[in-house]
Order: C-alpha cells, then structure tokens, then sequence
C-alpha cells in the first residue's frame, strides 16, 4: 500500500474495531432490556450532537459526533441524574423503575458483550494465528559484560520469575514491573531461574525508556530467546547475489536449527554449497519463510568489519536478534489470553488504589492514557497486522468490561449496586443520594475524560502538529 494511503487506511480500520468494542458493549444493553420488555429511547454511537440519526420501533438510532463512547438510554434502569448526561434534560421518568433484577441483567449484558467479542478475538488467535504471533518469555537472551546487571550476577540464559515478589511471565511484564518499582538507582528484587535452581539478585534501575516519562528499566539487558541473523551483508558477495538482506533472520543451516556463529564458522567443508532458511525478522509473523541455496566464495573486501577471506564465505555478518511479542500477544490459549488481560488491568488498579512502592500511583497515573491514545495505539496496530490488531481489541474489550463493572455511580457496576440494594431490603435507595452521587461521580468522570484530553493532545497530538511544520 503507497504511504499516502497507509494512514487514512489506519484511521478508518482503527475507529471502526475502536466503535465495535463500543457498539457490542451498548447492543448488549439494548438487547437485553428489550428482551425483557423495557423501553430504549436511544441508541447513540458516540456523544454530543447527533451526526445521523433514524427512529427504528421506537428507539432513535444516532451516530454522534464525538466517537469515543456510546450509551443506550434506558428510562426505567437510569436514575433522573443520568437521564440528563444521556441528552434527556428536564425529562422524569413516568415509566417507573424496573424490577431490580431485571436492572441488574441490563446493565451486566454490556460488559457480557465486551467479553463475548473478546472470546471470538482469543479464539480467533488461538486457532487461526500462525505459531509465532504468540509468545512469552522472561528469558535474558544477553547481559552486556561491562553493565551493573552482570557485575550483580545476571546472565544469559536466567528466567526472571518474579520482581520485588511478583510474579511475572512475559517481558512486558517484567518491564511493566520495573516501571512501577520506581526511578534510576532504585535497587529491585529479581528471583531468576538457573540451571533448575532459584537465586536472589538485586540490581538497580539504571536505564531509562523515554525521555518524557520516567520509565527505567535493569540496563544491559536483552530479552530472550535471541534468533541469529543478518546485521549486514558484504556488497558483491555470494549472500548479496542471493538476495541476502539486514534483517532476516537464519532459522535453519542446512536443515539444523541456527543457534550459534560456530556452526557457519566451523563447518567441515566450507567450500561447499549452504541451504539457509531465511524469514525477515523485522515483519516478524507476516513474514513467509524462504530456503535459499549458495555457494561460499573466498571475499576480497575493504568493510572494515570483515577481512579479506583465505577461505570461502557467504559475505554476512552474523547478529542476534531478539523477539518480544506485544503485551497482549503473550499467551495462546483462549483463556490465558483473557486471564492476562484482566491481569493488566487489574494490576493498574492496585497500583492506583493500594500501591506497593513509593511514587508507584502516580507513576501509574501518568502514564495511564483516555480514547485518544487508546485510538493512536490501535492506529499503529493495524498496521502491523490482523492478528496484533485482533488481540489489541481484545483487551479493549476486557478494559471496558472490567471498567465498566466497578461498584461506583454512572458505571454499569453503580446500577448493579443500586439494584442488588433494592433487591436484598425490597426497597429503593433513596433517589435524592443517588441523583447526587450520579452527578459527583459524573463530573468526576468528565474531569477525569478532561485531563485524558489534554495528556493525550500534548503527549500524541502536539508533537506530532509540531514535527509537521518543522519539516520533520
């Protein structure tokens, strides 16, 4: 696809999976309260100001024109105050409050049609995917000799079970953990696998990850398992002529797993032609494997890396690359990917309510992002690939269901509260304390969206209007 269409390409993909987590999220509503005899006034896609709308057996279907949300209203499920965020000012409700149970069945059928889609996405990947899309290691595939990671005693090959006692599985994880653990010079606790035995290492956080936040991470390290391949390719050689490029990776020497440079460098008969199979590394499970036949040559070269040859060679210099999947793309299984969605969230949510280490919730806090960086990301993922893209719609769809389900007012867990309190003393809460609550809760959810707003436009936005009229 030419580069002038690759963007409009990203921004239509990505606002229609970002609207279908929203979409199945209010269709569950609203099926579900018709079901059951309750009346839907609208159906919106968005907020604000309707840009379309049809009135379809009684319920005006609207796409609004803020994208970033949506809303089923529901008269005898929401209470008067939520009536008014919902677009119905100075409307009450003559319908009478529907059955507690049948509140609670409405307003769980949201978050059940978020997990839903996110069931057909795992199964999707876990079926469909090709073997490498997965995958998740803790495994150090190298520690740089010279860095405090190796002066403490990490090497490669350690797994990484867990950091400051907790357990993590995948190296984003590992990272995520490090991040929360706290700032440069700030010693954590790793517990490594090695050689079958548990060993206790401490070492500082001495690497910074961006310039803007602060985000360290253990220097020197890189993730495992490391694949060997391609960091350059001699000009005029046999593996330039081959179609050799920097970048692919060797998986195969003649039919032998490639795990190390001994095997090119000592073979028995290095005249003799070579069988490599190649995948390009840099677009990772896209990316169709190849076998490639050549003929070592001895090399007459000026590249200061490689000396002239006495004995054949196939022109390449030979690097390790490592690869780590997306947070998201770490487990297979239908369940494990799910389950390690919920863990993410669910991990965010301590730090921010009951935080380990010192400064761990307001790091939290600034690097937490609203639905204009939720959509950035899901614009870079789609370029990447459909299974990428699929397992990050997943986890919006956890996101939102896990979100959504939390006991507090104007979210689907505040009505299932109200309703399961109706529901036990057979008799509603009193609606003048939940009109307040809805609305303390609602402008605490505006304010929060509102800071969202101004973090995502000068973390995405603002840089990206300035890198435009720099030239850049």
């Amino acid at each position: 696809m030419t580069n002038w269409l690759l963007w409009p390409f990203s921004i239509i993909l990505a606002l229609i999976l970002f609207s279908l987590a929203i979409f199945i999220h209010e269709l569950g509503h609203f099926l579900v309260a018709r079901l059951l005899g309750l009346r839907a006034d609208v159906f919106s896609i968005g907020f604000g100001p309707a840009l379309w709308k049809r009135n379809i057996h009684g319920t005006e279907l609207r796409i609004s024109s803020i994208p970033f949300g949506g809303y089923v209203s529901l008269p005898q499920l929401d209470p008067d105050a939520m009536s008014k965020i919902q677009g119905k000012h100075g409307e009450t409700n003559r319908l009478g409050t529907a059955a507690p149970w049948k509140r609670i069945l409405v307003a769980l059928a949201g978050p059940a049609g978020n997990i839903i889609l996110a069931v057909f996405c795992a199964a999707l990947i876990c079926w469909f995917a090709p073997s490498d899309a997965t995958g998740a290691s803790t495994e150090i595939g190298a520690v740089a000799l010279d860095s405090q990671a190796w002066a403490d005693g990490l090497r490669p090959k350690d797994r990484i079970l867990s950091v400051n006692e907790r357990t993590v599985h995948s190296w984003p994880e590992f990272q995520t953990e490090c991040f929360l653990a706290g700032s440069s010079n700030k010693t954590v606790r790793l517990l490594v696998e090695r050689n079958g035995q548990e060993i206790s290492i401490q070492t500082p956080l001495n690497t910074r990850l961006s310039e803007e936040e602060e985000a360290f991470t253990i220097g020197g390290l890189t993730p495992g398992p490391l694949i060997f391949g391609i960091g350059d390719v001699i000009p005029n050689s046999p593996a330039a002529r081959a179609g050799l490029a920097k970048g692919d990776a060797i998986l195969e020497l003649n039919g032998v797993v490639f795990t190390h440079v001994n095997q090119l460098i000592e073979r028995e008969h290095p005249e003799r032609p070579i069988t490599l199979t190649i995948q390009s590394f840099t677009e990772k499970e896209t990316a169709a494997k190849r076998l490639v036949t050549i003929v070592p040559e001895v090399l007459q070269t000026t590249n200061e890396e490689v000396e002239s040859s006495t004995k054949p060679l196939l022109g390449i210099i030979i690097q390790p690359f490592s690869r780590t999947h997306f947070q998201w793309m770490t487990e297979r299984g239908v369940l494990a990917q799910l389950r390690s969605d919920a863990a993410s969230v669910l991990r965010v949510l301590s730090a921010l309510a009951a935080p380990k280490h010192e400064g761990e919730r307001g790091r939290t806090a600034k690097s937490l992002g609203g639905p204009i960086l939720i959509f950035g990301v899901l614009m870079q993922v789609v370029q990447v690939g459909l299974w990428v893209s699929l397992g990050f719609l997943r986890l919006i769809c956890v996101n939102l269901a896990i979100l959504n389900l939390l006991p507090l007012p104007v979210l689907d867990g505040g009505h299932i509260l109200f309703a399961l309190y109706a529901f036990i003393t057979r008799r509603e809460a009193n609606a003048r304390i939940i009109g307040w609550l809805t609305n303390i809760f609602a402008c605490l959810l505006i304010g929060v969206m509102g800071w969202f707003l101004y973090s995502d436009t000068m973390r995405l936005i603002l840089p990206a209007i300035q890198r435009l009229f720099s030239g850049d």
